[in-house]
């Protein structure tokens, strides 16, 4: 990675974890509870995780033009940005109204649900690309450790493309595990993010 990208990569690990962060406390403080009832931290998690995406977007475009090498990861890590944007708006700007519509819109809420989460997969299918992507430029490094750590991100990354891409075409909650896979690719694509900028000093 070239020395001139380094701070953007740093940058970019950084959001990608954080998202990874406001994805585990979303379930350990919302999983089961109703649109309304936890809709004022709901939107607040919501919030922070577009105005991190929309960060992603941007800094991952300037690392594409800077780092010529590696011009398909960021170009990914792009491509998810802007589609973890409109999966967010989604859920910020129509979940909350469709549910006060009361039962008798429960069709369009599970509409916008299916919606939502055909991005959310979609957009955790190319993080594991990005996340194969980055791992495969650490493999080729000289130290075993961050080889090892390149590898399992390719594996995580590769099982990620598999079951989120699956997901998309089966529809919301029909594939075990997909959304979990995204985020261990999303937390390694951040670590080796993070490596790759370490080893440009």
């Amino acid at each position: 990675m070239p020395q001139t990208t380094r701070r953007v990569a740093i940058l970019v690990s950084i959001m990608l974890l954080l998202t990874v962060a406001t994805q585990v406390l979303y379930i350990m403080t919302l999983k089961g509870v109703g649109i309304v009832d936890g809709w004022p931290l709901r939107s607040t998690i919501w919030t922070t995780e577009l105005l991190l995406f929309t960060g992603i977007a941007i800094a991952s475009l300037v690392g594409l033009v800077r780092s010529p090498a590696m011009q398909w990861g960021w170009a990914a890590l792009v491509a998810a940005g802007l589609i973890n944007i409109v999966q967010s708006g989604i859920g910020l700007s129509m979940f909350l109204p469709a549910a006060k519509a009361g039962p008798e819109f429960a069709p369009l809420m599970g509409t916008l649900l299916a919606g939502s989460f055909l991005f959310y997969n979609l957009s955790k299918a190319i993080i594991g690309l990005a996340a194969l992507l980055f791992g495969l430029s650490l493999f080729r490094n000289d130290k075993t450790k961050v080889r090892v750590i390149g590898l399992i991100s390719m594996i995580a990354g590769v099982i990620a493309i598999v079951l989120n891409i699956a997901a998309v075409r089966l529809g919301l909650g029909s594939v075990p595990f997909s959304g979990a896979s995204g985020a261990i690719a999303t937390l390694l694509a951040g670590c080796t993010i993070w490596l790759s900028a370490r080893s440009a000093e």
